[in-house]
């Protein structure tokens, strides 16, 4: 998995204190084979002289699963073609 070929979806930078910096990032992408997608969650604190903090958490659920899952919570179109 490429991390410049991921979606950010959300990201954050505060400045907790003048000497610090917290980053959140929030990031969706294909593995490899475009069998899986992963949803990784980075978190960070820098300190004055270096990074003093870092975890990623990555959940990975197979495509397959998604799409099925997306077709279920889908809505059918009116077969009217207008309002009721």
């Amino acid at each position: 998995m490429n991390r410049s070929d991921a979606l950010v979806l959300h990201r954050r930078l505060r400045t907790p204190d003048p000497a610090s910096l917290h980053c959140r990032e929030l990031d969706l992408r294909l593995t490899d084979d475009g069998r899986h997608l992963v949803l990784c969650r980075h978190v960070e604190l820098y300190g004055p002289e270096r990074s003093l903090w870092g975890a990623t958490h990555q959940h990975r659920v197979p495509l397959e699963q998604v799409v099925r899952w997306m077709v279920r919570q889908g809505e059918v179109p009116d077969s009217h073609g207008g309002a009721s």
